[in-house]
Order: C-alpha cells, then structure tokens, then sequence
C-alpha cells in the first residue's frame, strides 16, 4: 500500500482527498493546522489521519509521496519545516501550489530527487477538472503511474514536456473556469438587458451552454463545425457571429491568455 501524505487541505486539497477516499491501494495522512478544527468534522470517520502539526521523523520515513497544497503565500515557510526529512529513497514529492518552479522544492527538500508540478483547475470538485503535470528528468514510472491514478480521480490528466508550458497550462486550463464564469455572467447581464428576468437568463444561458459542450462531445464535430451549420446564410446566428468577428473575439481570447501567462512566468521568477 502506498503511503500519501498531503500538507494543506483547503478547497482543493479537500476535493483530492474526498476523491482519493475509494483507492484502496493507498492510505493518507493529511497535515493543516490551519484547517484542523473544520476538517476534523468534515473528514470524520473517514479512514484518513489527520495532523495538526508537522509528523515525526518516524513517520515521515513512512511516505512514497508527498503532495504540497498550500498558498504560495506560505509555501517557503511551510517548506521550511520539512528540509531535514530523511525521507524513503524513491519519494516523490508533489506540488499544486501555483508559481512555484521544481528548483524552488529541490533546493528545500534534499533528500529527495524526484519532483512533480501539478495544476489541476476548479472543476476538480466536481471530478470534472483537468490536471497538469511536469516532472523532472528522475520520475520513475512507478511513481508517474501513482500519481496519475491519484489525478484520475478529478478528471483528466495531461502530462507535459517543460515548465514553460504548464505556465501556459496555468493561463488556460488553470485560469479558464474564471475566464469561463466571466463570459457566463457577461451573456447573463446581456440576457437580462433584452428583458428577461435574472432567473430567467441564468436558465437560458446555463442550458445553452451545457447544452452545447454535449451536443459537441456527442457529435464529436469541431467547435467551429457546428458554428458554421447552425449559422444559417442571412439567419440572427450568423449575425451574432459576425459581431463577435468583428470584435476580434479570437485576439481578446488570446490576449486574455497571454495576459494570465505573462502573470504565471513573473511567479515563476521569484522561487
């Protein structure tokens, strides 16, 4: 049985841990004195152990792997109450915590070699997220394959080829969901301006757009397929369309991206 430990366990430390629950090749232990007294009811009865402080050397030699999710805030400090470990040989030692590179863990925890970023987003909670990850050149297979199955559990995983790229996975899987929500309400304010009620335009837009999303898994057409058959030539879809064209929808997209990635890279520097 593999041992996890996970440090922090707030919103998305607690979507993971919920889901890791029915993996019964793994046990857990989670540490978050700063959650401590509201994650003992929540996790209560749960086979999980729950710390209010940093475990014992003897334990700490217990674990294959090792999840920090903590703000980036407090990551140095909570770093800094782990660098004299001596840990198993083969751990690995795992990250969600955003802006902060593999350099910035290996020259904290020494007595490891084995690192991973990861960026799963906000669906997570619902286990309808995607995660992203980058490892250092020294992640066993065994290891990626335990983390995977971990990941699995909230959605999708993608594995990627160099830091640089899950900056950009931050500016839009990462970053997406808000993006996401803000055209949601854009559509709604907009609904509500031609006269329907607030309720009304939460139904018309939530429905459109989950609607759409399965319409297009269903059919498995391209986004841009299924745009060109429902704008029938002189029709209002073909309208609409065009003012978004005319708007440069697909610049303001990509700037919106650029833009978070930009933000990511800033981070990343100051490890």
């Amino acid at each position: 049985m593999s041992k996890v430990l996970l440090i922090g366990c707030g919103h998305m430390g607690s979507a993971l841990i919920m889901s890791w629950l029915n993996l019964k090749s793994y046990s857990f232990t989670v540490v978050d004195p700063y959650n401590f007294n509201k994650l003992k009811n929540k996790l209560k009865h749960k086979k999980i152990d729950l710390l209010n402080k940093v475990p014992t050397q003897k334990k700490m030699k217990t674990f294959d792997i090792i999840i920090f999710a903590v703000k980036p805030q407090i990551a140095t400090d909570v770093l800094n109450d782990y660098v004299n470990f001596e840990l198993k040989k083969n751990i690995v030692i795992g990250s969600i915590i955003a802006g902060k590179n593999i350099n910035f863990f290996k020259k904290r925890i020494k007595n490891a070699n084995q690192f991973v970023r990861i960026m799963p987003n906000m669906p997570a909670l619902v286990r309808n997220g995607v995660s992203c990850f980058v490892s250092n050149s020294h992640l066993s297979l065994n290891n990626k394959k335990k983390l995977n199955e971990l990941f699995l559990t909230v959605g999708k995983t993608i594995w990627l080829k160099s830091e640089s790229q899950i900056d950009k996975a931050t500016a839009v899987s990462g970053s997406g969901p808000g993006y996401i929500f803000t055209l949601i309400h854009a559509f709604e304010k907009a609904a509500e301006k031609l006269g329907f009620s607030k309720n009304q335009s939460q139904d018309l837009i939530h429905s459109t757009i989950l609607g759409s999303i399965y319409l297009m898994q269903e059919t498995k057409k391209k986004p841009e397929e299924l745009a060109i058959q429902i704008a029938v030539e002189g029709g209002t879809t073909e309208a609409g369309i065009k003012n978004l064209k005319n708007n440069n929808i697909d610049k303001i997209i990509y700037k919106t991206f650029m833009a978070a990635y930009n933000r990511a890279k800033i981070l990343s520097k100051k490890n």
